[in-house]
C-alpha cells in the first residue's frame, strides 16, 4: 500500500511538472510559421518598397537612379539575396533600405519584414 501512494504521488507530480512545461509566458506567443511565396508575398512587397513612386524610381531599370540592382526581375532580387546585399541593407537597421528620403514607404512593416526574412531563409525560392 505503500509503494501504491508513493508511485501515485510521483505520478501526479510528474504530470504537473509536464504541464507547466508545456505553456508559455503571457508576453511570448509562438511565433507562426510563414510560407511566403516570390509571386503572391514577395514581389508585392519589393514593388512596393523599392520600385519608387513617381518620378523617383529605383531598382528598376533603366533609370534605376543610382539604385544598384534591378528588382523587377526573381533573378535580380535573387542576386541580391545570394550576395548577402537584402540582409545587409534591409535587415540591418542601419542598412538604409527602404532610405528615409523615398518618396514611397520609407520603411518595411513588421509584418512585410518577418515575411521577407522567412522567404530569404527559406532559401529565397520562385514560387
Amino acid at each position: 500500500m505503500k509503494n501504491s501512494f508513493f508511485y501515485l504521488i510521483i505520478l501526479v507530480l510528474s504530470t504537473i511538472t509536464f504541464i507547466e512545461s508545456c505553456t508559455y509566458d503571457k508576453g511570448e506567443l509562438p511565433k507562426p510559421i510563414i510560407n511566403a511565396s516570390y509571386q503572391a508575398t514577395i514581389k508585392p512587397i519589393i514593388q512596393t518598397n523599392c520600385y519608387g513612386q513617381g518620378a523617383q524610381t529605383c531598382h528598376v531599370t533603366p533609370s534605376n537612379e543610382g539604385a544598384v540592382g534591378d528588382f523587377t526581375t526573381y533573378a535580380g532580387l535573387k542576386a541580391k539575396v545570394d550576395n548577402g546585399t537584402i540582409q545587409s541593407r534591409v535587415f540591418n537597421t542601419a542598412g538604409g533600405m527602404p532610405p528615409a528620403y523615398s518618396t514611397g514607404p520609407s520603411a518595411l512593416t513588421t509584418d512585410d519584414m518577418e515575411k521577407l526574412k522567412a522567404w530569404v531563409n527559406n532559401g529565397a525560392l520562385d514560387n
